[in-house]
């Protein structure tokens, strides 16, 4: 997908397509035409091409792709032009105008964040290190699993139950150290708090680059038509009341004195990313940085 609006030079070297509406482009065919992607094909085969150029809106051309050849062009030999994730109204807000890795546009920032998640997150001896905490929750999930089969009355258990907030606990584990925000359950399971952040964390998931009017119409964008900015400004505040009492006081303890004893070396991620130096040994990244960081993590 590509956000430019072309010049009038380059319009015509743009590949076959369907002829656009004003100002709609071809939105309106999109709509009708559900899934988007076999309307797609069947549009390709009737152009009979193996490389197509769709407008939506008026400055957003889609180019769809059904040939290997001219496929590993735009992955291997333009893989720089084409790497960005589209820019939508939904993912500028959950990445806090994107400066964290996975949705920032590729650029210096997203390097510098890149370096920061290959040296010091996702390599193997940062998952050596915290296996033990991963092993924690998986032990939490047996005896959840294990106290919910063995109740009176029990015997049968909803696998989403228990799956859902594990995934979410091992993040959460791994960053904060932490299997509750609250209180949490006897029995295990999730508490209240950890409920909302589940629910919180994939309304995010759903809505992260699902199709919305807006980004392709930018004069549409204060009405909210889909409603995707009201939930995912929802989730966000739930999201930061969890998660930002934890990375403040972090902060203050690795950078406005001297740390506790607990703090002189990292227990987690989030120990990990506040205590990154650059060249000057100056903190690496802003608190912003970091809370997005996590975030989407």
């Amino acid at each position: 997908m590509n956000n430019d609006k072309p010049s009038s030079s380059s319009s015509a070297l743009l590949p076959p397509g369907p002829s656009p509406w004003p100002i709609l482009g071809c939105i309106p065919e999109m709509l009708r035409n559900r899934p988007t992607y076999k309307w797609i094909n069947t549009l390709m085969k009737e152009l009979d091409t193996d490389i197509a150029c769709i407008r939506l809106g008026t400055s957003t051309h889609v180019i769809s792709v059904t040939s290997p050849e001219i496929a590993r062009e735009f992955l291997k030999k333009h893989d720089k032009v084409f790497a960005s994730r589209p820019l939508t109204g939904v993912t500028h807000l959950i990445s806090h105008d994107y400066i964290t890795t996975v949705i920032a546009p590729c650029g210096g920032h997203w390097k510098k964040m890149r370096r920061v998640l290959v040296s010091n997150i996702l390599n193997s001896s940062t998952v050596a290190w915290l296996l033990e905490k991963r092993t924690q929750e998986a032990n939490n999930l047996v005896r959840f699993v294990y106290n919910h089969s063995s109740a009176k009355g029990g015997g049968v258990v909803n696998i989403r139950t228990g799956g859902q907030p594990y995934a979410v606990g091992i993040m959460r584990k791994m960053f904060f150290s932490k299997r509750y925000f609250g209180k949490g359950r006897d029995d295990g399971g999730p508490g209240k708090e950890e409920e909302e952040h589940v629910k919180a964390l994939f309304a995010l998931l759903s809505y992260s680059f699902a199709f919305s009017v807006s980004d392709y119409l930018p004069w549409l964008k204060w009405l909210d038509l889909d409603g995707h900015q009201r939930i995912v400004c929802k989730a966000m505040k739930v999201i930061n009341k969890l998660h930002d009492p934890i990375i403040n006081e972090r902060i203050r303890e690795w950078r406005e004195g001297e740390p506790s004893i607990s703090r002189r070396t990292p227990n987690d991620l989030l120990d990990v990313l506040i205590s990154l130096k650059d060249s000057d040994e100056s903190p690496l990244l802003s608190r912003d940085e970091i809370r997005a960081q996590i975030m989407v993590n």
